[in-house]
């Protein structure tokens, strides 16, 4: 068993850990989303709530990719394989180290 096998079995592995839990996910997804909007004061909101839907959306392709893939599959981002495009994005993804730096330069403004 070469590497590349190896990798794609962990990879199947974590697929199916996701889809089993999907819904505890889906949980800590929100109590997360909540608590950064109540820390934040609600200045971010959309931007959590956004991020939060992506997150969800993200577990939910996971979980219909460990279905065996009968049904409809979720679309992928080419220069991110694994990563779920939003048809409905109306805006670029944004690095999640970086989510903060337009706010950034908007404050120092």
């Amino acid at each position: 068993m070469g590497l590349a096998d190896r990798l794609k079995d962990l990879k199947d592995k974590a697929v199916d850990a996701t889809a089993e839990r999907s819904d505890k996910i889906h949980e800590v997804v929100e109590k997360v989303a909540s608590t950064a909007d109540e820390r934040t004061g609600g200045k971010y909101h959309e931007r959590i709530q956004s991020a939060g839907a992506k997150a969800g959306s993200f577990v939910d392709g996971l979980k219909e990719q460990a279905g065996g893939g009968g049904g409809a599959s979720a679309a992928v981002d080419a220069d991110e394989p694994g990563v779920p495009v939003d048809a409905d994005a109306t805006s670029t993804p944004v690095d999640p180290g970086q989510a903060d730096a337009p706010a950034a330069a908007e404050e120092s403004s």
